[in-house]
């Protein structure tokens, strides 16, 4: 079998218009390319356009002033609800403590008459005892409320005396436990010495 092989001969001239065209297409498309990179870098985003206010479902501020003041009037008035529960249970107390206190020092003013062992001891004892339940301070009488003062200033001034006035209270209050122990210590010694004279 015989082969032939055919030789074809390329002109230079061809080949470089060919290598021209593809350089040339080459070119174009990079320049292609890097014009739309180039214009893609100099965009800048515009400027959003304002957006109307649409309405809003939310409760007008007229109506949130009045929740907001109905509710600070319910919660002052339940302050004051609370404030009257604890007054009362001060009240009872108040009661209870100032009947014992009669009662102790009527107790305590009868013992203080068994030191009269005569006639003039008995005016001395008198003659003291007048004098000492002519200063004994008078309970409180009812006031009926006759009008209302809504002032701020009132009020708070109010609050204020109040509190200072249990302050003084607390600590007059320790000043009785002291002259309870006291008077306790004593009354027992009399005690003793009654018995040991029986």
């Amino acid at each position: 079998m015989r082969v032939e092989f055919a030789i074809v001969e390329l002109t230079a001239a061809p080949v470089a218009d060919e290598f021209r065209q593809e350089l040339s297409f080459s070119s174009e498309a990079s320049l292609l390319i890097n014009s739309r990179a180039s214009r893609l870098c100099r965009y800048r985003p515009r400027a959003l356009a304002p957006q109307p206010i649409l309405p809003s479902r939310s409760i007008p501020f007229s109506a949130l002033s009045a929740i907001s003041d109905g509710e600070k009037s319910k919660r002052i008035q339940q302050t004051f609800d609370e404030f009257n529960e604890s007054w009362l249970v001060y009240w009872n107390a108040y009661i209870d403590l100032q009947n014992q206190l009669y009662e102790s020092l009527k107790a305590a003013r009868d013992v203080t008459w068994l030191g009269a062992t005569d006639s003039a001891k008995m005016s001395e004892i008198n003659s003291a005892q007048r004098q000492l339940f002519a200063t004994m301070p008078r309970r409180l009488d009812y006031a009926p409320l006759g009008q209302i003062n809504r002032s701020m200033d009132y009020a708070l001034s109010k609050v204020n005396e109040l509190l200072a006035a249990l302050f003084s209270e607390k600590e007059k209050c320790k000043r009785l436990e002291t002259a309870i122990d006291i008077l306790t210590e004593k009354a027992n010694r009399t005690k003793q010495e009654l018995q040991t004279e029986s």
